[in-house]
């Protein structure tokens, strides 16, 4: 089989497996709405903070703000490098607010690092039967904690929420969330709002692939079933996505809701950067990468969107010395990938407000390939990449 032939199958079965995932993510955002509880249980919300988040002190004025009863819910504000102004500030919330507490990211499990020792230290600290996460970049509505709670069913042992990005590292709760000029962040709000859409879809579908720390919650119990992080000690990340899958994998077999309530949902400021962008979404790939131990199914489905994007781009200058072999394969697979993608949104974009992105659909398309394949190709290098600077993301 001459190569050129065998690099179209290839590029042809990629395709066919990454249209086949987009059906499958499209058919779980048809499902019924997951059921809910008016249970209040013992809650502890733990934040991991480090030093240079200008819009944290908004996020603990929404923690003090939540409907959810004072006694049956915990802040728990883990100190991983904060400044003198941070810490003070914390400090004062603290010592007026009983159920608002500081702990050291020292605490946390030795053999951990990073992001996920903070956290370790600030589960050891809690008492609440859920634990709900977010970061200190983050901002939250006044029911986003008992809205995430009212999906812990009996059977339900992990909850999985929406993130979107905000027009700009200061906006409000309240702002128009889809206000942004810059192209960057603009493509950054889709993108994030299609990866949102893919997990909506594939949760509700009974096969939950993906999380964030932006905004994820589990119960304490599944956390100690585990053994937390200990498993992921060798992982950059490992807090959201992998930790999920090794909970679904392991002995504690977790069963995952997605939170579909808009109240729930968490706003994250976009990257100041072109570089802290792509730094930051090559360490989530690195994530998704190392997934092949756990869900060896939602890795092969990763790898084949990276195919699809990398031949795209190999084909290119082959199609200027096989223009009719290659472009009869070329044209056809453009439109179907476009295609397929802009079904998902329209048909996500009914099920959740996404404001006027869908306009901005041909930028994220036409910007998307290149994107995928230096993200993913980067993938392989990302636990080398550093773990973060002032102003990134937890």
């Amino acid at each position: 089989m001459a190569p050129l032939n065998l690099l179209l199958i290839i590029f042809q079965g990629c395709l066919a497996v990454y249209l086949l995932t987009l059906l499958w993510f499209m058919l779980g955002l048809f499902r019924r709405e997951p059921r809910r509880s008016p249970r209040q249980p013992p809650v502890s919300v733990i934040v991991a903070v480090r030093a240079g988040h200008p819009n944290f002190h908004l996020l603990l004025e929404q923690l003090q703000a939540q409907d959810y009863p004072p006694d049956r819910l915990e802040c728990i504000i883990v100190d991983d490098g904060l400044d003198a102004s941070s810490r003070a500030l914390i400090d004062e919330v603290a010592a007026r607010q009983d159920n608002f507490q500081v702990v050291a990211s020292s605490r946390g499990d030795p053999a951990l690092a990073h992001k996920k020792r903070a956290l370790d230290g600030g589960v050891r600290a809690s008492t609440g039967e859920l634990l709900l996460f977010t970061d200190a970049d983050c901002q939250v509505g006044p029911r986003w904690v008992s809205g995430l709670v009212s999906y812990f069913l009996n059977e339900v042992d992990y909850v999985v929420g929406w993130s979107q990005v905000a027009a700009s590292a200061r906006e409000s709760w309240a702002a128009e969330i889809t206000a942004a000029k810059r192209p960057l962040t603009l493509f950054e709000q889709l993108d994030f709002a299609l990866l949102m859409l893919a997990a909506r879809g594939a949760t509700l579908m009974g096969t939950p692939w993906a999380s964030s720390g932006q905004n994820q919650a589990y119960r304490r119990a599944l956390y100690d079933a585990v053994g937390g992080f200990h498993d992921l000690a060798g992982q950059l990340q490992g807090d959201d996505t992998l930790f999920l899958q090794l909970a679904r994998r392991s002995k504690a077999g977790a069963r995952v809701a997605f939170a579909t309530d808009p109240h729930t949902r968490v706003v994250t400021a976009p990257a100041p950067s072109t570089a802290r962008f792509l730094a930051q979404r090559i360490r989530w790939a690195a994530e998704v990468l190392a997934t092949w131990r756990y869900n060896p199914a939602f890795f092969l489905i990763a790898l084949a969107a990276l195919g699809v994007n990398l031949l795209f781009i190999a084909l290119l200058p082959i199609a200027l010395a096989s223009p009719a072999v290659v472009l009869s394969v070329l044209i056809p697979a453009v439109l179907l990938k476009a295609g397929g993608e802009a079904v998902l949104l329209l048909v996500g974009a009914g099920r959740a407000s996404l404001g006027n992105l869908k306009r901005h659909f041909p930028l994220w398309f036409l910007l998307q390939i290149p994107y995928v394949a230096v993200v993913g190709l980067g993938a392989f290098w990302g636990n080398r990449f550093p773990w973060r600077r002032p102003l990134d993301t937890q």
